[in-house]
């Protein structure tokens, strides 16, 4: 069973300048037993594509005799947000649009919600399936634990020994975080910045 995701259906959604939003920062798997069909979901805080695929193939390694891998994301993608689902052989919106849709009712952003079934021989129908992957993804959510992150950019910073002291209280006071100081003829800083501060500094963004 393959889970790569599709690039190229993933829907943007243009958006204002997220300063702060809501994600995951604990999770575990949880269970449900619905019509002797096993249903296990869980959600993932994650920030990249990259992220997705590295948490889906270790589903598919830990699930390996599962019937049914459904998942769907939402990430912040600049001033865009970036949501995708499937229904991973499922009847068509039966699955993946519906732990979608639980996403966008708690407003989770950078999370990847997955919920693996066990198919136990009883036929659930379309609506069964929607109530039940519903269930299991709210159950996922709630048993999860739930933080507001402020949205960052990581920026280079420049600027000179003389005012070094005074750049790095700043960076401290808006709530930013230091990655890395370069000394050479001038100071190079590479920071995360929140997003609201950003425009403030005449710097080069980087990826």
């Amino acid at each position: 069973m393959s889970t790569n995701i599709d690039k190229n259906s993933a829907l943007f959604i243009k958006t204002k300048m997220i300063e702060q939003y809501k994600t995951i920062k604990d999770s575990q798997w949880i269970k449900l037993n619905i019509k002797n069909s096993k249903f296990h979901g869980r959600i993932y805080n994650v920030t990249s594509l990259v992220d997705v695929n590295t948490i889906l193939k270790q589903v598919e390694v830990e699930f390996r005799k599962t019937t049914h891998i459904v998942y769907a994301y939402r990430l912040i993608d600049g001033d865009s947000i970036r949501e995708y689902a499937t229904d991973a052989g499922e009847p068509t919106h039966s699955s993946g649009p519906p732990i979608l849709k639980v996403l966008e009712g708690y407003k989770l952003l950078n999370v990847l919600l997955v919920v693996v079934r066990y198919f136990g021989g009883i036929k659930l129908g379309i609506g069964g399936l929607i109530k039940a992957y519903t269930e299991a993804a709210r159950k996922a959510v709630k048993e999860s634990r739930i933080v507001t992150k402020t949205n960052k950019k990581l920026m280079l910073i420049k600027t000179n020994y003389r005012e070094l002291s005074e750049m790095l209280y700043k960076i401290e006071q808006m709530q930013g975080k230091v990655i890395e100081i370069n000394h050479g003829k001038n100071v190079k800083i590479k920071a995360l910045i929140p997003i609201s501060f950003s425009k403030r500094f005449d710097n080069k963004e980087l990826d």
